[in-house]
């Protein structure tokens, strides 16, 4: 292989061992996730998207062995230059992505450690403050008599509390009710296929609306604000 074909092929195994560690800090919570890697700020992975990730990395490694027992030397060149204008021109500041994981050196560094239990909060000390005493004064006796307090000359009454009025229902708009208007349909299935490409989300409102008979691109962001979780869920059941 020339060296172009030499540069692609390292860099798709290092992306084939980080998934695969990605795939293995699935099992650990939060905590122990963040602790495992110095990571950049970014979302953490799904399995869905590692999964995702995975298969698309062997069936790029299969097309570049193909082209390269072919003879065909310009297929790394032109992978390289893609790469290159895709980090110089098209690559937006997001957030969701499979950061580069790296195995560490040595055997208790390279196995994460499961997370600590966490011990129960102390509860707060009792309360040792005296109450209040009772004004009382003697009558001489050995009685106490009890002195009421004075009354306020002029004192307000304190406020009636009512309850709080219940708030209006919302009114149900189209997108809320079971028949959904066709732009809303057709935004949410762009959406997922562009997913299922490998697009990122802040990616999709820009892409979507330079599509003939799409509405504008504030309009596209707000029917996939308002249906995300829609269509990430049909994105997930299909990878493909």
């Amino acid at each position: 292989m020339g060296s172009a074909d030499d540069r692609v092929a390292e860099l798709l195994d290092r992306w084939l061992a980080s998934i695969e560690l990605h795939a293995r800090y699935l099992d650990l919570d939060d905590a122990a996730y963040a602790r495992v890697q110095d990571w950049p700020r970014h979302q953490r992975p799904t399995r869905w998207i590692v999964d995702l990730a995975r298969a698309r990395c062997l069936e790029l490694k299969r097309l570049l062995a193909e082209r390269a027992s072919r003879g065909d030397t310009g297929f790394a060149d032109a992978l390289e230059l893609m790469a290159f204008l895709t980090n110089l021109l098209g690559a937006e500041h997001v957030e969701r992505f499979i950061p580069l994981a790296v195995p560490r050196s040595g055997k208790a560094a390279a196995e994460p450690r499961p997370p600590q239990p966490v011990p129960p909060p102390e509860a707060p000390p009792a309360n040792t403050r005296p109450g209040p005493k009772s004004r009382s004064a003697s009558n001489g006796r050995g009685h106490a008599r009890v002195v009421p307090a004075p009354e306020r000359q002029g004192s307000p009454a304190p406020p009636v509390r009512r309850p709080p009025t219940p708030a209006a229902a919302a009114p149900v708009t189209a997108a809320s009710g079971p028949a959904r208007e066709p732009a809303a349909a057709t935004v949410i299935a762009d959406a997922v296929r562009l997913l299922n490409w490998g697009r990122e989300w802040p990616q999709l409102a820009s892409l979507i609306s330079r599509l003939a008979d799409r509405p504008s691109e504030p309009e596209v962001w707000t029917i996939l604000r308002r249906h995300r979780a829609e269509i990430e869920a049909q994105a997930a059941r299909k990878p493909d």
